[in-house]
């Protein structure tokens, strides 16, 4: 059990032990106030943010995808290296930290703008050319480059002392990296 959750457990019951007594004796109230109260507060409100700017970001995405290439599968094709990069950078930072803290999958609405940029740049090339091989040629070197470039500037984030930061560091080296070689390969095989 992390901090967090230990915490939470503390204000919820925090939070019956008020309701109860504001129910249960008419002219006493009570209220709680106090740095743990807030940091669970701003945990929550953390979570709920993340889960409306990453679905609001897939949304979008996903209209402008499907107008642009009037096709339903190319949205879907291009969100699958997003995926499994994140899901390869989730896996790697909890074995390197042992615990993956909100703010660090949150960037995840970012790192989605970002990652999507290589594919859609694979696909454009594609469209106008569908020999694969020369694909390759064209667009491996600079997307392989362009993919070191932001995992590099994101390592920067682990000469910082705060832990939160260098865990986003970690999570969007490794998600950049991962995606770009499972970009690639998923593109061409349509």
């Amino acid at each position: 059990v992390n901090e967090t959750d230990a915490n939470t457990g503390f204000v919820d019951k925090l939070y019956d032990i008020s309701n109860n007594l504001n129910k249960k004796y008419n002219k006493v109230s009570s209220a709680y106030y106090g740095s743990t109260v807030i940091a669970v507060g701003n945990a929550s409100q953390i979570k709920t943010d993340i889960q409306y700017t990453v679905s609001i970001a897939m949304t979008v995405l996903l209209l402008l995808l499907i107008l642009f290439y009037r096709r339903i599968l190319a949205p879907f094709l291009l969100f699958l290296p997003t995926v499994f990069g994140a899901l390869i950078a989730i896996v790697a930072l909890y074995f390197i930290r042992g615990k993956i803290s909100a703010i660090s999958i949150g960037i995840g609405s970012v790192l989605l703008g970002i990652t999507i940029d290589y594919s859609l740049h694979i696909l454009t090339h594609y469209r106008n050319n569908n020999n694969i091989k020369q694909l390759y040629q064209d667009v491996a070197k600079p997307i392989l480059m362009s993919s070191i470039t932001t995992a590099i500037a994101f390592f920067c984030l682990l000469f910082l002392k705060t832990q939160v930061l260098q865990d986003l560091g970690i999570f969007a080296a490794i998600s950049a990296v991962s995606y770009t070689h499972l970009t690639l390969p998923t593109i061409c095989s349509v």
